[in-house]
């Protein structure tokens, strides 16, 4: 009987061990992290719509839109963990029944100028009521500041819909590096609920309280519980708000117009077409392969199109071997290199509304990787 008892205590034991142990790797963000990670709450009547909508049971659309750190790929192997798969599921765990969708428009390797011509397509066109922007990392990528075509993103989310929410959302690199000061700019001047990863991590990091290595996969993919982390903060936005959440629907707060952009209107106007859409004025020495990419190899080659816009972009892939060798011919004026550049900015920028004639010209290299184009686009129209 005794050794029988000593086992029943022992296994409590182990149990409760097992329990704490388990509530411990639940908790992982502590009430600091929490209140650095929050820049901004922000104007609270588009998100207390959306809760609102929540409550009254009808179905919502959860999105993100963003880089490689919104797509997740192999740094969360499991999907589920992914930040925002987990706001989803918040909205399902406070509303029991809710019907939620969940729209994940993270692109490795893309920044606020592609996300503001494939906004209208990959997002909006889901029909959204909450929308999560992550460009914080891509969008300080090289020198060029992006805060342009982020106002874009952001302008045609919030003018698409009366009542949409935004909710912008700062990673940064392992040097913590980031675009947060620009962007946090135009949240403030759109009312925006702001929430920042970078500010709740970093003294922890520099402190040697927590390890880069624990939350992220390299020096600029969070891993599962890094997106643990970046879903927790957000969620604990969401319970603020939904804290004060006006119990009628009739005492919700008015939603304010969207203001006069900071910036410009430009990435606003965007369109964007695949390599199969694009329709040549002229062609030589260019392929179509299997209709998602144009190819030109060492031989070289030019390849015309119409389009307007103020602004050009192209996806393109330029082997090292034509570096140089690849220029952008605008209304027969002289020609621009187009650079080798891993996050496609602008080819082109400053130009009339148009419409334009535009020619990719290849001149001949030494190598046997061929120059792409997978999508053209430009903003401005």
């Amino acid at each position: 009987m005794k050794r029988s008892a000593i086992n029943v205590f022992a296994l409590m034991c182990v149990a409760l061990v097992t329990t704490r142990t388990v509530l411990a790797e639940e908790a992982k963000t502590t009430e600091a992290l929490r209140q650095r990670s929050l820049v901004s709450a922000g104007d609270p009547a588009r998100l207390q719509a959306v809760l609102a909508k929540a409550r009254r049971g009808e179905p919502l659309c959860v999105a993100a839109i963003g880089g490689s750190i919104t797509a997740g790929g192999a740094h969360t192997k499991d999907p589920k963990r992914r930040y925002v798969q987990q706001l989803g599921k918040w909205f399902e765990k406070m509303f029991p029944g809710l019907k939620v969708r969940v729209v994940n428009a993270g692109i490795g390797a893309t920044n606020s100028g592609y996300g503001a011509l494939r906004v209208q397509r990959d997002v909006i066109a889901q029909q959204p009521d909450l929308v999560v922007v992550e460009y914080a990392v891509n969008d300080a990528t090289g020198t060029a500041k992006m805060d342009e075509s982020y106002e874009g993103v952001l302008r045609q989310l919030l003018t698409s819909s009366t009542n949409r929410a935004v909710i912008e959302l700062f990673f940064m690199h392992k040097d913590g590096n980031s675009a947060q000061t620009e962007q946090t700019a135009l949240g403030r001047h759109y009312g925006l609920p702001m929430i920042s990863f970078r500010d709740a991590v970093w003294p922890e990091l520099k402190a040697g309280t927590l390890k880069w290595e624990t939350i992220y996969d390299d020096v600029v993919h969070p891993n599962n519980a890094g997106h643990d982390i970046a879903s927790e903060l957000l969620r604990s936005l969401l319970d603020a708000s939904l804290a004060k959440l006006p119990a009628k629907d009739s005492d919700l707060p008015a939603l304010a117009p969207v203001p006069a952009p900071l910036i410009s209107t430009t990435f606003e106007h965007c369109t964007l077409f695949r390599a199969a859409d694009l329709k040549p004025l002229s062609v030589a020495g260019w392929t179509c392969v299997k209709s998602n990419v144009w190819e030109c190899g060492s031989a070289g080659g030019r390849l015309e199109y119409a389009t307007s816009g103020t602004v050009l972009m192209l996806g393109r892939t330029i082997p090292e071997a034509a570096s140089h060798r690849v220029d952008l011919v605008v209304d027969g004026g002289t020609p621009r290199p187009i650079v080798r550049d891993g996050h496609n900015r602008p080819v082109a920028k400053g130009l009339n509304s148009g419409p334009h004639r535009v020619a990719v010209v290849v001149q001949p290299y030494d190598g046997t990787n061929q120059v792409q184009i997978s999508w053209g686009g430009a903003a401005g129209l």
